[in-house]
């Protein structure tokens, strides 16, 4: 039988707002990274003309990533943790920030 490694959630927020503001989303991902227990290693934003961003932060644990389409009020986050870190704690801190409604896939890595 094979360990579980990670929890691997895919968090898609439709009808999310604020999703061009690259210093909340950091604002945003350092509250997961909080809240979540996890361990920041770097991190690095990139906004896109006219609209869009995209961004990851490498985590001790795995990473978290994020790409947004602020034209259509969706945002793509992954957020995969390892360890004693609590992936599930994510949700709430994303959709206090952007709102929203969640669609999330869970995916137990290494099954």
């Amino acid at each position: 039988m094979n360990k579980i490694r990670g929890t691997h959630l895919i968090i898609d927020l439709h009808q999310a707002k604020n999703i061009n503001d690259i210093e909340l989303m950091k604002k945003a991902l350092h509250k997961v990274i909080e809240k979540t227990g996890s361990t920041l290693l770097f991190e690095n934003y990139h906004s896109f003309q006219p609209s869009g961003l995209t961004g990851i932060a490498c985590l001790a644990e795995s990473h978290i990533s994020v790409h947004t389409w602020p034209e259509q009020e969706f945002a793509a986050f992954d957020v995969f943790m390892c360890g004693d870190a609590k992936p599930e704690l994510a949700i709430d801190v994303l959709k206090h920030y952007f709102g929203g409604k969640e669609k999330v896939t869970v995916l137990q890595r290494g099954k």
